[in-house]
């Protein structure tokens, strides 16, 4: 199959989207990052979606312990989705193989993250610059506007080199030709990185459910649906049903139109212009325009006050948001009282450490492995469609953890992170975590490697099997 001209600017609109925070409410790097919902997004743009999303699927196991903290990464698992998934369409390759022949692409991805970062410390320094001079630089056009035209310029120029690449090695090598070998280099990538995780989990329950549930869905041929209404059913039955959700009037300055569209911002831009030298401080100053224009009237003030939120800032964009309700309570107080941002700044700086871990460790290990994980297992047993409801599921958590904090920030102040940090710390889902996840990446791997691909080559893929993860074990142990 040949790409057409269209086809590599529809591809290239979407890394960019996938790769940024904007115009997707800040849930993009939960939902079409991923590699699955990646693979369905090139299936889509190449006309076969099932394709698409089963290479998809291959990549996210690959990239199953993907955590992304401080903007650095080990691989861009959007882009090996995206290769994968046009290797598997265009040159008529096995999902496994796909994903073994597009791994090493990952690594370009990298770039983007690494100099992105950088370049993106030329708009602060501009940003600066202007602000001394006086001339009231427009926040939204270097948190927003300009570092979104510079990722849209760089994730092109990666992705057409990636296409390039790809094409050339497959006429240099000929991928067809080793596909067998691809597939068993696919293999290992899996085992290796499901064996690194059941390791990571640390509980001698994991290996026991992993094993169950593998050999249930080898041996009965489980469906993927049934277990995940068995987990669906399970988290209802264990999540929290309390909503701390405050519905205090608005009597202040600050009305509740003001602050959702503070949320807003906040969620669309919180990594627009990620930089090393500040990181997320312009995306919280950014979020923070409209209510500084709604305090103050005149100018410099309205400058100043915008300019003092650009500091160093950093935390994880949904965990905490209480900050940002807090912040603006205690900004509308200050123009009432007349008191010193100093006070503010502390409390920023202070409160947003423990909320970074916090989030990290709750979004992006626990809730975001569990969902998408969900997605992959009904995705490898051919549900294609139902796999997307976990992914609107995590959405709509994402949503709701970053909206309800910002509100209740606004509100209870201090006590709303106070609340938050408990929930996490007691959360249920947390606790349950390790061993839901190990029955999914069971049932996952018994659909990938035995139920539906090469059968006739089961012996060696569990040869390949034991032999990885023997491997993973021994090298685990001697890092101890």
């Amino acid at each position: 199959m040949t790409l057409t001209f269209l086809d590599y600017c529809l591809l290239s609109i979407f890394y960019f989207w996938a790769s940024s925070t904007a115009l997707s409410l800040g849930i993009g790097y939960y939902t079409i990052y991923r590699p699955i919902m990646a693979g369905m997004a090139a299936g889509l743009i190449l006309n076969d979606i099932q394709t698409g999303m089963m290479a998809g699927a291959v990549v996210n196991i690959i990239y199953i312990d993907f955590i992304s903290t401080g903007g650095s990464f080990k691989g861009d698992q959007c882009l090996t989705a995206l290769m994968a998934a046009i290797a598997s369409i265009s040159f008529n390759l096995h999902p496994v193989g796909a994903a073994a022949a597009a791994f090493p692409f990952g690594f370009l991805g990298i770039l983007i993250w690494k100099y992105r970062l950088r370049i993106n410390n030329i708009f602060v320094h501009i940003y600066e610059k202007k602000y001394k001079e006086n001339k009231a630089p427009d926040i939204s056009l270097y948190n927003g506007l300009l570092p979104q035209l510079l990722l849209l310029v760089m994730s092109s120029a990666v992705i057409i080199t990636a296409f390039f690449l790809m094409f050339l090695f497959n006429k240099l090598i000929d991928f067809n030709g080793i596909n067998v070998l691809l597939y068993y280099i696919g293999v290992i990538l899996v085992v290796f990185s499901v064996s690194n995780i059941l390791y990571k989990i640390k509980s001698k329950y994991n290996y026991m459910i992993f094993a169950s549930i593998f050999l249930a869905a080898l041996i009965f041929n489980m469906k993927a649906y049934i277990l995940f209404i068995l987990i669906a059913l399970g988290l209802l039955f264990i999540t929290d049903k309390k909503v701390n959700f405050v519905k205090n009037k608005f009597t202040g300055v600050i009305k509740k139109g003001d602050l959702v569209y503070s949320w807003f911002i906040w969620m669309n831009y919180s990594h627009s212009c990620y930089s090393y030298d500040r990181l997320m401080g312009l995306a919280f100053a950014h979020s923070m325009k409209n209510i500084i224009k709604k305090l103050y009237d005149n100018k410099s003030e309205i400058s100043e006050t915008i300019h003092n939120h650009t500091e160093f800032f950093n935390t994880e964009p949904n965990m905490g948001t209480p900050i940002h309700g807090y912040i603006i309570s205690l900004e509308e107080e200050r123009k009432l009282n007349n008191k010193s941002f100093e006070d503010i700044s502390y409390i920023k700086k202070g409160m947003m450490g423990i909320s970074a871990g916090l989030g990290d460790s709750f979004t992006q290990a626990i809730l975001a492995p569990l969902f998408v994980s969900m997605s992959v297992m009904l995705c490898l047993d051919k549900s294609y469609y139902l796999a997307f409801i976990p992914v609107i599921f995590l959405s709509i958590y994402i949503l709701f953890i970053s909206y309800s904090g910002f509100m209740n920030g606004y509100f209870q102040g201090r006590d709303s992170m106070l609340q938050r940090i408990k929930d996490v710390k007691q959360s249920k889902i947390k606790v349950y975590f390790p061993y839901i996840f190990s029955g999914i990446l069971g049932l996952s791997m018994s659909k990938l490697l035995f139920n539906n691909i090469r059968p006739s080559e089961n012996i060696i893929t569990l040869i390949i099997i034991l032999s990885a993860a023997v491997f993973t074990f021994i090298r685990k142990r001697g890092e101890v």
